[in-house]
């Protein structure tokens, strides 16, 4: 006898029990996605493609030579996702993006995909000049130290998209959100090189267990 997956890593189960608003944007593509390959199940694959991509904006971009050239993407699934994609777009013509205006709007942004993992994850948010989300992307995981987070992978990124600013995030597993020497380390080099590049490193936000820390604003914050 099979045994059934707990819900929590069977979105459909899920979309079903709690409608489909409680899905995580990984948990929505992986309904159009299906299935899986031998070596990441549909949820796995689903995640690495938002990330490849820069989270789930860029797909209003995407085209059909970009998602085949993505592992594990074949034709079927490259039309499908095009086809969500293409209703997406006919049902608002404008993507409104979302403005990052405190470290609670960026708390937010990320929380439900960094505050529960097991390993350290360095994330970039990338705005435009009116604090817009226009990139979010996993650039590290593993523990964070400055021998690996390199400038030229960070900036590279905000580059690509034309970004005017941007801001660091990273989790702390533990739980606790406070930042380490290194952790503030980091921020200030990060923002002294962003100065160089025009790219302006707003923030670096730590991410713990329903609690946040921002390095720029010296501040602990309690979730709501």
């Amino acid at each position: 006898m099979i045994k059934s997956l707990p819900i929590e890593e069977n979105p459909r189960e899920k979309a079903l029990v709690n409608g489909i608003e409680s899905l995580s944007n990984i948990e929505l593509l992986a309904l159009v996605l299906r299935t899986g390959n031998k070596n990441e199940s549909v949820i796995q694959l689903a995640g690495r493609l938002l990330n490849e991509i820069g989270g789930i904006a860029q797909l209003c971009h995407i085209n059909y030579s970009q998602l085949i050239s993505i592992k594990g993407i074949k034709t079927a699934k490259a039309i499908e996702i095009l086809s969500i994609i293409e209703i997406a777009k006919r049902l608002k013509e404008n993507t409104d993006l979302e403005v990052l205006s405190s470290p609670r709007d960026i708390y937010n942004c990320v929380k439900n995909e960094l505050m529960f993992l097991k390993q350290e994850h360095f994330m970039i948010l990338c705005l435009d000049t009116k604090n817009r989300l226009i990139k979010k992307k996993t650039i590290f995981i593993g523990s964070l130290n400055m021998s690996v987070v390199t400038p030229r992978e960070v900036f590279k990124e905000a580059v690509q998209v034309s970004s005017a600013k941007m801001i660091l995030i990273h989790n702390h597993p533990s739980g606790d959100c406070m930042p380490s020497h290194e952790d503030i380390a980091l921020t200030h080099q990060f923002i002294e090189l962003g100065k160089m590049m025009s790219i302006e490193v707003l923030d670096h936000i730590i991410i713990g267990w329903n609690q946040f820390f921002s390095v720029v604003a010296q501040c602990k914050f309690e979730a709501e």
